[in-house]
């Protein structure tokens, strides 16, 4: 009897083949990215590149993208408002770093919109943390905070995806 190796199943993989077979492609699409969005330890990034490798045909791949970016700024739209009640709650010791991280984060208010777009596109500064800080220290409407982090994820994810295709 010859017995293989066989690596043990990582936790991630399980619930994403879970998601994949209860909801399937779209619906696992959209929690994954929802789930990315609220904790950026997960990558919706990887889940595309990975449909991506998979060979799922280009049609398919678009309306991936759309409901991925749609899902991913469902959870920025969370973000967005709760930065904006946080920031308003803080007394003490937490209001004191608040000022001193306003103070560092003032530069971005020269160009907020191009800050924003920059960490929607390449991930830097975190779409993450902007989320928070659009409101209360960027003074950014949440229409411009909409479009700039869906469009911006709209290119983040078909780079990422047509890169993968060519690989």
């Amino acid at each position: 009897m010859v017995r293989t190796a066989v690596a043990p199943r990582s936790t991630v993989g399980i619930v994403v083949d879970s998601l994949l077979a209860t909801l399937g492609l779209y619906g696992a699409t959209l929690v994954i990215a929802f789930l990315a969005g609220m904790f950026p330890l997960l990558s919706i990034e990887l889940f595309l590149v990975g449909v991506a490798a998979w060979g799922v045909e280009p049609a398919t791949l678009a309306a991936l993208i759309g409901i991925a970016a749609i899902g991913h700024q469902v959870a920025k739209t969370l973000t967005y408002y709760a930065g904006a009640g946080a920031f308003e709650l803080p007394r003490g010791k937490v209001r004191d770093r608040i000022a001193a991280a306003r103070q560092r984060i003032e530069r971005w208010n020269r160009r907020p919109r191009l800050v924003m777009f920059v960490a929607a596109v390449v991930g830097l500064p975190p779409l993450f943390l902007l989320g928070y800080i659009a409101r209360p220290l960027l003074s950014m409407a949440f229409s411009t905070f909409t479009a700039i982090s869906l469009g911006g994820r709209l290119v983040r994810y078909t780079t990422l995806v047509a890169i993968a295709r060519l690989v």
